[in-house]
């Protein structure tokens, strides 16, 4: 089980009355299953992780998988189990069977009296180590970059491909041909894509038609000057 998006609203809703609902966290947490925490902000917007939990000393983020609401009862049935087992054992008389009278000790012999100063050991016990505070660490970060990206980019009339692997960019900016940009587009087989490749191809034939146009006038002016030096 996992935050529905009914869940989610009812947490903004009790966010928004100035509340920390509690939330249980799932297998998909990894180490802290079954721990509960209190949910302090969340955007269901932005990233994946939008729900921030605190937890004992830590506060984290946690996405909809790692997180569900705690069963009804849930939280108490955590809560009486440790005062099951603290439970103060019963004292005074009746300990012993059929409460049998203790034994008086034997005598003693008295020890005899030395002028000498008892001498004390130090105390060479060594002292305990301190003992480091565990915290739960978040789960395993996703990737935030993937293994191979790449990019064809339309600026200035002109194509351009850029390829990064992981955070480290390989191509940035190299020149495509018209022909293989559009053939590149075509093989992704979206319609989204096509769409704006169909408008993107029709301004540049505009483009090139009006340059064509252009510098066909500007041959016809050239030829008409030679024409009246002959």
């Amino acid at each position: 089980m996992s935050l529905s998006s009914a869940d989610i609203a009812h947490l903004e809703a009790v966010l928004a009355q100035g509340k920390k609902p509690k939330v249980v966290f799932t297998d998909a947490a990894g180490q802290v299953a079954g721990r509960t925490g209190k949910v302090v902000a969340l955007d269901p917007a932005g990233v994946d992780d939008f729900v921030q939990v605190a937890f004992g000393s830590d506060e984290l983020s946690f996405s909809a998988a790692e997180l569900r609401l705690p069963a009804p009862g849930e939280g108490a049935r955590r809560t009486a189990a440790p005062r099951q087992r603290t439970a103060a054992a019963p004292s005074g008389p009746g300990l012993l069977p059929d409460d049998a009278p203790t034994p008086a000790p034997a005598p003693q012999p008295k020890p005899e009296v030395s002028e000498r100063k008892p001498v004390t050991e130090p105390d060479t016990a060594p002292e305990p180590a301190p003992v480091k505070k565990k915290t739960a660490r978040p789960r395993a970060a996703a990737a935030k970059h993937p293994e191979l990206q790449v990019v064809l980019t339309y600026e200035d009339g002109e194509w351009s491909v850029a390829a990064s692997r992981g955070a480290r960019t390989v191509v940035k900016g190299a020149k495509v041909a018209h022909t293989n940009a559009l053939a590149m587009c075509q093989a992704a087989g979206a319609v989204e894509v096509e769409e704006v490749v169909s408008e993107v191809v029709e301004k540049i034939r505009s483009e090139a038609a009006e340059e064509a146009a252009r510098l066909r006038r500007q041959l016809e002016e050239a030829e008409a000057r030679l024409a009246e030096l002959k």
